[in-house]
């Protein structure tokens, strides 16, 4: 069984690896997109300012209005404010789950935006963490793609830089 504890310990490690990543990108590279139909780094982000909130509002509530709302004040989000929404939405996730247990996440049915029922635990790791891990990913190959070549493996999954090899004693 997935714990609210383990929901909310793994939410907090991807808003700390999307804040790294997002720090990583570039100066100059918002405008950035692989192909002319994909988001650029910036609305990418702009859509991460808003969709743990906007998912968790929908698995607990069924209603869209939260993520209309938050998409519309999104699209005024400059790079520079990505970590402060991050933040902000971590809380706001932590307080829409302040109510549910443990038995709310496994008993408590809800509708995923496909139309597939299940538990709010599910919902939550379908429609919150699943999807935040492929847009970190995301964020990451826009990084590299943009220019950040010293970022690696560490960066993405960690959060972090690698530590430096240790230089080999070589005889």
């Amino acid at each position: 069984m997935y714990s609210k504890s383990s929901f909310l310990k793994n939410l907090r490690h991807e808003a700390k690896v999307l804040k790294h990543l997002a720090a990583q990108v570039p100066a100059g590279a918002w405008d950035y997109r692989p192909t002319p139909a994909q988001r650029s780094t910036l609305e990418l982000l702009r859509y991460l300012s808003h969709s743990l909130t906007s998912a968790t509002a929908f698995a607990t509530t069924g209603e869209w209005a939260v993520w209309e709302k938050l998409d519309a004040e999104s699209k005024l989000m400059e790079a520079a404010g990505f970590a402060k929404a991050i933040d902000r939405q971590t809380k706001a996730v932590e307080r829409l789950l302040a109510k549910e247990t443990d038995k709310s996440l496994q008993k408590k049915q809800v509708t995923t935006w496909s139309g597939q029922k299940c538990t709010l635990g599910e919902g939550l790791i379908e429609m919150v963490l699943k999807p935040l891990t492929a847009y970190r990913m995301q964020l990451f190959l826009y990084a590299k793609a943009s220019g950040a070549s010293h970022i690696g493996t560490s960066d993405c999954w960690r959060g972090k830089a690698a530590k430096p090899k240790k230089a080999s004693a070589s005889g």
